[in-house]
């Protein structure tokens, strides 16, 4: 148990508020309320964090340390402080289930479960069913979290894209300008209003390097963007659109206004269209006096003079992926050439910086898919997986696998001999050793448990020689454990002795969990047997069962017919070995 607390593989849960932490005795950290020392039984595993990467559907909750926690929402996701909530806060002010969210065709609806604290959105307390928007902030107990419909930033409330009419019937265009930012060679360079250009787009290129440089996170890189942009020419309002990847519709992403309170910021979709048609920026001098704005009294009451649109560009040049749009409401032709120069300079810069931005994502995405892998697959495994060479989506499938248990015989008293700091070293030792050989045979890492370590063959990638492989990797780590008592004991170190036990036969394996905490796991009788044997297994033995000597192959091993056992939920007494020897 020691160990099970040292390395966080287990934790208790309050009573009271259900806040979870180490097995030990004292008081809650979180409510205060009394608690004993959980048992082994009583402990449960440790929920991982959930990654920042999420998609879909999902509240997203901020803890007081500014920790991120997101909970995917499903069919109906219950929030609460139950054990057996989807979305489990630790709330003293929440009820056990406080609220619900339910799908309804393509909406979620918000419902209080007859909370005693009530269930707030964006601030005003739900009386019945309330429908989710894209942002909405639902607020429980104390607990205050951001509904999100699809990935990416919240989308502004305060702007949107109104209907004036059709691409290329834009009237009152000043100028246009190409996105595609070149320089000329010197000896090209005609003129001063050339060289003027061309020091803008470098101007704005050390803007971007001091101020934007590498920002991961999409909200705030657009924010800076649209910064450096109020910064550099006199707008009143901006705002960035980036396609959607599912719909492939333009959709507002990001907003800035110079002064809050104007009203909405209203994009004309006649002036996306033509962007997108050309792939140029557009300036225009006058939205009122243009006729096709017309048809768009929102435009017309708030007062747009002037409007500015460029095309965020694919490093290829070839397609458009987003559109920066600047207004004016204080006068007419309020923007230049220069202005429209220089934001089509800023939207070059944002294109690379975006794309970099997607990239370092994807990149930092990848590390921790692999980190995560890495803990329970060998690497070879590991580059399969990251290839997609290898299925490891969540579900179980029924199949036959080689499970191996060892044990570390006498733990506990020598776990209470020890300073922790010593067992804790002592065990990363160990572990480290273990997991080398059963890499080096072909197994995966299921889990430690204590000072126990599951290992798996067969899947998932099966091979004919798994069973084979399990048997001469306990046999390994046995000669291991002894070559290491040997250097502890030059240390003056008590010997470390295991046990451990094998089966082969049908379980049930896969990812199990929620599909942003997934553990590949085997389950099902099989394991218990494997379990059981490990149990019966004496210091510096191994033990098999008839299943796991026959796929084995018992001319490649000494083995030793012991009397049969009888373990629990067998009624039969099962045929077992002692592996003594591996045969070359």
């Amino acid at each position: 148990m020691v160990s099970s607390i040292l390395r966080g593989e287990l934790v208790s849960v309050c009573p009271v508020c259900f806040h979870e932490s180490e097995p030990i005795a004292g008081r809650c950290p979180s409510c205060g309320a009394p608690r004993a020392r959980a048992s082994k039984e009583e402990a449960i595993p440790l929920r991982p964090s959930a990654p920042h990467t999420a998609t879909g559907p999902r509240l997203i909750l901020k803890g007081p340390g500014g920790e991120v926690t997101e909970y995917p929402l499903g069919q109906s996701s219950v929030l609460g402080r139950s054990t057996t909530a989807s979305v489990r806060l630790a709330d003293r002010e929440v009820s056990r289930k406080h609220s619900q969210i339910d799908r309804e065709g393509d909406d979620y609806v918000l419902r209080d479960l007859g909370s005693s604290n009530g269930t707030f959105l964006n601030g005003k307390r739900i009386l019945g069913p309330a429908k989710l928007a894209d942002g909405d902030e639902v607020l429980i107990g104390t607990s205050k979290m951001e509904f999100r419909l699809t990935s990416g930033p919240a989308r502004p409330k305060n702007a949107e894209i109104v209907h004036t009419g059709k691409p290329g019937e834009l009237e009152g265009i000043v100028a246009r300008t190409s996105a595609k930012a070149t320089f000329l060679p010197v000896e090209q360079v005609q003129d001063m209003s050339q060289l003027k250009r061309d020091y803008e787009r470098l101007r704005v290129g050390h803007e971007f390097s001091t101020y934007v440089r590498l920002e991961r996170d999409l909200n705030e890189l657009l924010r800076r963007i649209l910064e450096i942009a109020f910064d550099l020419i006199p707008c009143d309002n901006g705002v960035i659109l980036l396609r959607d990847p599912h719909s492939q519709e333009l959709v507002i992403q990001s907003m800035r206004q110079r002064k809050p309170g104007q009203g909405k910021v209203l994009v004309s979709d006649t002036l996306l269209a033509q962007v997108q048609l050309t792939k140029e920026g557009v300036l225009t001098s006058d939205a009122i006096a243009d006729k096709r704005f017309q048809a768009s009294q929102s435009i017309i009451a708030l007062g747009v003079r002037s409007a500015m649109a460029v095309p965020l560009l694919t490093s290829s040049g070839e397609e458009v992926k987003g559109i920066m749009f600047l207004d004016s409401r204080e006068r007419i032709a309020a923007f230049t050439t220069k202005d429209l120069e220089v934001l089509s300079a800023i939207a070059a810069q944002a294109s690379v910086a975006l794309e970099n931005s997607e990239y370092a994502r994807a990149l930092e995405f990848e590390a921790t898919q692999r980190a995560q892998l890495a803990r329970f697959l060998s690497p070879a495994l590991v580059e399969q997986a990251a290839r997609g060479s290898i299925e490891l989506s969540k579900g179980g499938a029924l199949s036959e696998l080689t499970i191996l248990f060892s044990d570390i015989r006498g733990f506990t008293r020598l776990s209470e001999k020890l300073p922790a700091q010593e067992v804790v070293r002592m065990l990363n030792d160990y572990f480290e050793l273990m997991v080398d050989i059963l890499f080096e045979h072909e197994g995966i890492l299921d889990k430690f448990i204590g000072d126990a370590i599951m290992g798996l063959w067969g899947a998932p990638v099966k091979r004919p020689d798994d069973a084979t492989n399990a048997v001469r990797a306990a046999v390994k780590m046995q000669k291991r454990v002894a070559e290491w008592n040997e250097e502890r004991a030059a240390q003056g170190k008590e010997p470390i002795r295991i046990g451990i036990g094998l089966h082969t036969g049908q379980v049930v394996v896969g990812n199990m969990g929620s599909s942003k905490a997934l553990s590949y796991t085997a389950i099902g009788d099989g394991v218990n047997l494997a379990s059981r044997l490990c149990g019966i297994a004496g210091e510096d033995m191994i033990v098999i069962s008839e299943e796991c000597a026959q796929r084995a192959g018992k001319d490649k091993f000494v083995l030793e017919s012991l009397p049969p056992a009888r373990v629990k939920n067998r009624e039969a007494p099962v045929e077992i070995y002692r592996v003594l020897e591996a045969l070359e």
